[in-house]
Order: C-alpha cells, then sequence, then structure tokens
C-alpha cells in the first residue's frame, strides 16, 4: 500500500513551498531533510525583492533591513548609483524564514522527517520506493527533487549537471543601516561574475562567486582584506546555471537540483517558489489521471519555462558576454550606462526579480 502520494526530498524553501502546495491539494506529503534542523546550514544571502512579499506573507520579525538600491563599482572605481523611494528589497532571516516554513508544512499535514538522508530510491509500475539513513523504506507515488545544486536524485536520473559556480559569504558582527547595496564588477578580481556588500543592519554581509577552485577563494580573502575583514562567519554554496532537464518517471525536479536560478544574481528562492507551485499543479493532475510516465511530468518544464525561462536565457546571454570582456570594456560600459535616461529607466520600471522580462529593459540590453 502506497504511504505517500509525494515524497520531496530536501527541506529548503523550494521543497518546503512544494510540499505545502501538494498538500493544500489534498495529497499525502512527506518531507526528507538531511539536517537536524530546518534552516541550517545557512547558503542565501537572504536578500530578496519585494516580489517576494507577492508570493508569500513574511512575518516582521523575520526582516533584518530594508534595500532601497544598489552602488555599481567598476573595475577603475567609477559608480553608478540606482536608487528608488520606495524599497525594492529587504534582507531577511533564512534561517528563521525556512523554520517558519517547516512548522507551516507541519501545520498543513506534511510529515518533515530530518536528520535523515536518502540512501537509495527506485521506481516502477506500482510506485516509487525511498530507502534512508535512519532505516526507513517509504513508498509513494511520486518523488519531488529538491536537494540542491549537487542533487543525488538528479545525479542518479543520470540528468547531466549545468555549469556551476561556488559562491562564498562572510557575515561579520559590524553594524550597517545603509539602505543601498555595493556591487563590484571586476574581471581580473571576480571573473564572471561579481561581488557583494550587503547591509544587513546589525550585521554586514560580504560576498563573491566564482569558478570553483582554489582561484576562488584567495579572491575572496583579498576581497575581505580591501574591507580589512579578519573575524566573521562563513558560509558558501554551489550555484547552478542553465538549462536542464527537470523531470523523469515519477519524478520532477525543484530549485536549485533544477537550476531554477537567475543567472545574473545567482538568486533562486523567488524562482524556487514559482516552480514549486508548478510542480504542486502537475502532480496534483498527476494523481487524479493516474499519469506517472515522464511524458506526461514533461509539461512541468514547458510550465516553468514559460514563466522564468525569458530571464534566465537572457541572463546566461548576459553573463557569456560579460564573462569574455576585459575590464576597459566594463568601464566603457559603466560610462554609457551611467546617464539620466536609463537611470529614469531602472529608477522607474526597476524590477530586481525580474529585470531581463520587462520591455524597457530588453530595450537597454539590445
Amino acid at each position: 500500500m502506497t504511504e505517500y502520494d509525494v515524497i520531496v526530498i530536501g527541506g529548503g524553501s523550494a521543497g518546503l513551498n512544494t510540499a505545502i502546495n501538494c498538500s493544500k491539494a489534498g495529497l499525502r506529503v512527506a518531507v526528507i531533510e538531511e539536517h537536524s534542523k530546518i534552516g541550517f546550514p545557512r547558503h542565501c544571502s537572504g536578500l530578496y525583492s519585494t516580489r517576494f512579499l507577492s508570493l508569500m506573507e513574511v512575518k516582521e520579525d523575520f526582516y533584518e533591513h530594508e534595500v532601497f538600491g544598489a552602488k555599481f563599482h567598476s573595475p577603475s572605481g567609477k559608480v553608478i548609483e540606482l536608487m528608488r523611494k520606495e524599497r525594492v528589497a529587504f534582507v531577511i532571516n533564512r534561517e528563521l524564514l525556512d523554520d517558519f516554513l517547516g512548522k507551516s508544512a507541519q501545520e498543513f499535514g506534511v510529515n518533515v522527517i530530518s536528520n535523515s538522508k536518502v540512501l537509495d530510491f527506485s521506481t516502477d509500475l506500482n510506485g516509487a520506493t525511498i530507502i534512508t539513513t535512519d532505516g526507513k523504506t517509504l513508498t509513494t507515488k511520486l518523488i519531488c527533487g529538491a536537494d540542491g545544486s549537487n542533487s543525488f536524485i538528479r545525479r542518479k536520473l543520470g540528468i547531466e549537471a549545468p555549469h556551476k559556480l561556488h559562491g562564498i559569504m562572510a557575515i561579520t558582527d559590524e553594524a550597517d543601516y545603509n539602505n543601498f547595496v555595493d556591487l563590484y564588477f571586476d574581471n581580473k578580481l571576480y571573473p564572471g561574475f561579481f561581488a557583494w556588500k550587503i547591509p544587513r543592519g546589525k550585521t554586514i554581509e560580504y560576498g563573491i562567486a566564482g569558478e570553483v577552485g582554489p582561484n576562488n577563494v584567495h579572491n575572496f580573502n583579498n576581497f575581505l582584506l580591501k574591507f580589512n575583514v579578519t573575524k566573521y562567519e562563513l558560509s558558501s554554496g554551489m550555484i547552478p546555471f542553465g538549462f536542464q532537464k527537470s523531470y523523469a518517471d515519477r519524478i520532477l525536479l525543484v530549485g536549485d537540483a533544477a537550476a531554477q536560478v537567475k543567472p545574473l544574481t545567482g538568486g533562486g528562492v523567488i524562482y524556487g517558489m514559482i516552480c514549486a507551485s508548478a510542480a504542486a499543479n502537475i502532480f496534483k493532475e498527476a494523481i487524479e489521471k493516474n499519469r506517472f510516465d515522464e511524458n506526461f511530468l514533461s509539461r512541468y518544464q514547458k510550465m516553468w519555462r514559460s514563466r522564468i525561462g525569458k530571464g534566465i536565457s537572457r541572463g546566461l546571454l548576459i553573463r557569456k558576454i560579460y564573462a569574455k570582456m576585459p575590464n576597459k570594456a566594463i568601464d566603457a560600459s559603466f560610462a554609457i550606462l551611467n546617464n539620466r535616461i536609463t537611470k529614469n529607466i531602472f529608477e522607474n520600471h526597476g524590477d530586481m526579480e525580474f529585470i531581463l522580462e520587462r520591455k524597457p529593459h530588453a530595450a537597454i540590453l539590445k
């Protein structure tokens, strides 16, 4: 007898949102999380645009700071400042948010199994079987792989992983109540991506992303020296970029496991929430129609790509162009963009999450 309709592997925001949406749709759901506590360890900055509020109600206790704009720093030190009168983003405590999502999932009837890791799984005509480290054998009709950029589910399916960058963050106990973030572009110091400094109110976050390897760690340490940072809390994680297959017989991939990440910023929480909703819809439809084959489940990929695919495609193109630009070209780009017309478009139409999907921004890019 099948125990569950859907088992979600991974208790991050994408997995928990998928579980909550599935449970709301009347499905029997469980979440398997390898760590003992939801929300740990930290892998994300927690800087989200105000669009996040339209997808989820956030308690005020989760807020750490508000952001009204950004300062973009070129290799030669030129600065473009883009500010708005209203808040464009906020920093939230990811540990509190994920803990809240975990408790919300349980309130909706989801069985959250923590401190348990999937050792193996199999699928056949009768259903799916999952074996965990704590000796449990669970059966389900469908599996959701939401187990991050190094997804075990994806790897066992043989789905090729997209390109990955290594993001590293340092949180210091310095207070910073500035209302803007600082972004540093330099293809010698931070090749292919950028470095950042985010005010978190009572703390400051310094970060960098780059190719996996010792050079990225070296560049990160040099970035910290720029600000004389010596004492900090360190965290890091892999950031996947690109399109990949996100379905198989009885299985859908969600969040970082499906590379549902913004190529320009590395953020994936809001994209993951959008795709979690899509996954839950397809799971519900699969149960209703008793269709668990990958041909039927492939409509999930069409659904989420119709919602966020344009932003990913344009972001990948810009990243590809930017990665090949020498610093002189980056400085020249800053000079071109540093004008009143460009600033007016961004200040009046700016959308941190969907910046590449609005017509004014497409015109600038062209």
